[in-house]
């Protein structure tokens, strides 16, 4: 046992005598190592901006009025006066289909009616009630029932005397001359009657023969705002096509305004409103229009979590055309006092954002949310209060603690 205690004594004496610091290692005169050279940098301060929180949607742009002009009577297309593209107003003829069956229709329908009012005795079909009395068929039956009355009157005194002037028989005579002189009348007033509805009835086809006449030529309805003018988008017949009822011939569009449809997330909409502007981009134009939101849908989709938006944008020089795929850039809110910084003060590892501030000469990481990015510049949502002095463009492997010498000259705002 005492020679293992003198074994274990050696080795803690040994192991002291190795970790205790030479002579020449702790003299007062020993070198030490050269301090870190300071790095030279440019440094910024964060600036202070006005921002607009704007979204972004995309979607279709639609006339707000369109039309399919189909033919409302049957026959042949005898002219067609536009092609794709035209630019027209209200009224404008489009086609001419062949009259000659229509007019013969006409005549026919005014020859009939004529042959009827001839029949009642009179030229024209007067407007509203008639007193059927005032007819000639009917007033000479009131008439000859008059006389009858009168000839029976004159029978029943020459009768009545004393002794009788008159024969029973030629008394029953005079009493039915004058009952049937009087059916006669009632008839009359009902042929007359019904003569009148005819007659009316005949009125009717020939107005709706003269409405089929002007029906052959199609004109580009008188649709939407006043001083609209209508594009052709589709011509679908040709001189020499027998159309049928319902056939369409030609397809139009108002193309001022357009009306372009966009779904918003939901999260936004209560700072959607209408009345808002709206920047709209097409692919075809540099430069964007300007709309206004005018409808928006108060249900959300339960799929998808959006809302449907209309935009109105006014196309009075006819550049934007209906169909074609557009952005829209809604602004919904605007701070004025928020931080901008340099895109290339931004250091990312791990989707992580750090900035480096100067501070005491040394370097020290700050960590910071982002919020939108505008050209060079990034908004900074946390993680600064605008005091500070961040690095510009800072170098690879910069880290907490580097000595730090501001370049001169080259200081930021």
């Amino acid at each position: 046992m005492s020679a293992v205690r003198v074994v274990l004594t050696v080795a803690l004496l040994s192991a002291l005598g190795a970790c205790a610091p030479s002579a020449e290692s702790s003299a007062p005169g020993a070198a030490q190592a050269p301090a870190r050279e300071p790095l030279e940098l440019e440094f910024a301060s964060p600036e202070r901006a006005v921002a607009k929180r704007v979204v972004h949607a995309t979607g279709t742009l639609f006339a707000e009025e369109q039309a399919t002009v189909s033919a409302k009577v049957a026959g042949r297309v005898a002219a067609v006066y536009h092609d794709v593209g035209a630019s027209l107003a209200p009224d404008e003829a489009l086609v001419q289909l062949e009259t000659i069956d229509f007019e013969l229709a006409l005549n026919e329908r005014k020859r009939a009616l004529e042959q009827s009012l001839a029949r009642i005795g009179i030229t024209e079909l007067p407007e509203g009630e008639i007193d059927v009395e005032k007819l000639p068929a009917v007033e000479r039956a009131r008439l000859q029932a008059e006389n009858g009355f009168a000839r029976y009157e004159r029978g029943r005194l020459l009768r009545e005397r004393t002794p009788p002037a008159m024969s029973e028989q030629d008394y029953l005579d005079l009493q039915t001359a004058w009952s049937v002189a009087k059916a006669d009348h009632r008839i009359a007033q009902l042929n007359a009657k019904a003569q009148l509805a005819e007659a009316r009835a005949q009125k009717a086809q020939l107005e709706t023969a003269a409405q089929r006449l002007v029906d052959t030529r199609h004109v580009v309805p008188g649709i939407g705002r006043e001083g609209a003018r209508y594009s052709v988008t589709a011509r679908r017949v040709s001189v020499g096509d027998y159309v049928t009822i319902g056939a369409p011939l030609f397809e139009l569009v108002d193309t001022d305004p357009l009306e372009l449809r966009v779904r918003i997330p939901e999260r936004h909409v209560a700072h959607v409103v209408t009345g808002l502007a709206v920047a709209i981009t097409v692919e075809a134009f540099e430069t964007p229009f300007v709309g206004t939101v005018v409808r928006i849908n108060p249900a959300i989709d339960v799929r998808t979590r959006t809302f449907e938006v209309e935009i109105r944008v006014p196309n009075a020089d006819g550049r934007l055309r209906a169909g074609a795929f557009a952005t829209a850039e809604l602004e919904t809110t605007r701070e004025e006092s928020l931080l901008e910084v340099e895109r290339a003060s931004i250091s990312t590892f791990a989707g992580v954002h750090k900035v480096f501030l100067a501070k005491d000469g040394k370097a020290q990481e700050r960590v910071v949310e982002l919020g939108a990015v505008r050209g060079e510049r990034v908004e900074i949502r946390r993680g600064l209060d605008g005091s500070e002095r961040i690095v510009r463009r800072p170098p690879a492997g910069l880290a907490t603690g580097v000595p730090l010498r501001e370049a001169v000259g080259g200081s930021g705002k």
